[in-house]
């Protein structure tokens, strides 16, 4: 997979760019706050409709304007795909809005032609189809994001790993989206009716019911995918370490007393037993909304004793392994966003990381100047970018 061009209208601190890519290695250098991160933003929003960077979709349309549009061509094995996806402002922004943070997923309804839909939402255009869910644009766009926030995943709380987790398994498994959905859904009608003034125990049944199988679903699929991650990251974790460290993922469900194996039965009776609780405290205590996952580095979880070197690798370790997986699953190389990313290794290391990226397409962001020669690249695009453009 290869991303060829990218087109922006008013996205971020872009008014009107199309850039050309290298088919292998781009970078982008400048200054900070010249829109670097926002153009590897863009390519990621091309994937699953969301930003990698915030949730306020808002602010990735530029101050001022009514929308922004952010449209992809790539080639895939040999033949070409087309993503474009529209934004609507949602109101009124501050003028400070519009620089380096960014989100997808409000509302945003438009045509080819760039104008809002009559609802203002948000808009999918695939091989020139258009759609209002994001469902129909999953499968078309592979993307791995590194970042230095990919620390917080190893050390951070457990709602980071759950986007995580999420974010790869809709990516890999457009089938799991509609899992999580269904179940996110039933979890949303239940509570709603914990918070009601007197809960019908009848129509509470009929939520459970509900909520058992969604939840069944969503923790075989997690289950099985960490499992997975596991061993690609632990493959991974050994070439980097020169095998010194392994690597390992570990699911940590809420619902872990029930087993593995993720019954509705099992899981409705861990409903039952905890209804007067829940009934109490107005609000569903137990699911896969609370589920976790630990890394560990030769036995050791990381979050907890892990030191800052440990946990970066296992950070890389997961986003290679998460390169390995997409390229198994579904036999395309996704395109590779490192943002800022090289900056703490030195040329050689830098070499040897981009060497086993393969395939793969890949972006740099780099705040200072990019040493072509050190690092042997002389096939690579390199662009600088200053206030939103690209020079």
């Amino acid at each position: 997979m290869v991303l060829e061009t990218i087109e922006l209208k008013d996205f971020r601190n872009y008014e009107k760019e199309e850039v050309v890519f290298h088919e292998k290695i781009n970078i982008l250098t400048g200054r900070n706050a010249q829109g670097k991160t926002n153009l590897i933003e863009a390519i990621g929003l091309l994937a699953l409709g969301k930003s990698f960077r915030t949730r306020r979709e808002q602010e990735l349309v530029r101050f001022g304007a009514e929308e922004a549009r952010v449209k992809g061509s790539l080639k895939k094995k040999d033949r070409p795909h087309t993503t474009e996806i529209h934004l609507p402002s949602g109101g009124s922004r501050s003028p400070g809005s519009s620089g380096a943070s960014g989100a997808p997923g409000a509302s945003g309804a438009s045509g080819p032609s760039g104008a809002l839909g009559s609802h203002g939402k948000k808009s999918y255009i695939v091989n020139g189809v258009e759609s209002g869910t994001v469902a129909d644009l999953l499968g078309g766009v592979y993307t791995v994001v590194f970042s230095p926030e990919d620390l917080r995943i190893v050390k951070g709380d457990p709602e980071t790993r759950r986007r995580f987790l999420d974010r790869e398994l809709v990516l890999l498994k457009p089938l799991y989206y509609h899992k999580l959905k269904r179940y996110r859904l039933a979890l949303k009608s239940r509570n709603a009716l914990l918070k009601s003034e007197r809960v019908s125990s009848d129509l509470l049944d009929i939520y459970d019911e509900q909520l058992a199988e969604a939840a069944g679903a969503v923790m075989a699929e997690r289950a099985g995918w960490l499992k997975s991650l596991s061993g690609a990251a632990g493959e991974a974790g050994s070439k980097i370490t020169d095998g010194a460290e392994t690597i390992a993922v570990e699911y940590k469900p809420n619902l872990s007393h029930i087993g593995d194996e993720y019954t509705k039965e099992a899981i409705l009776e861990v409903y039952s037993k905890g209804r007067d609780r829940d009934i109490f405290v107005r609000s569903t205590e137990s699911g896969p909304h609370r589920d976790d996952f630990s890394v560990y580095a030769s036995g050791i979880e990381l979050r907890l004793y892990g030191s800052q070197g440990q946990q970066r690798t296992a950070a890389l370790s997961l986003r290679l392994a998460e390169r390995e997986l997409i390229k198994k699953e579904t036999g395309e190389d996704a395109i590779l966003l490192l943002d800022d990313v090289m900056s703490e290794l030195d040329p050689g290391r830098q070499e040897r990381l981009l060497e086993g990226f393969g395939e793969n397409q890949i972006f740099i962001t780099a705040a200072g100047a990019f040493r072509e020669e050190a690092l042997k690249l002389r096939a690579a695009k390199i662009m600088r970018v200053e206030a939103g453009k690209i020079i």
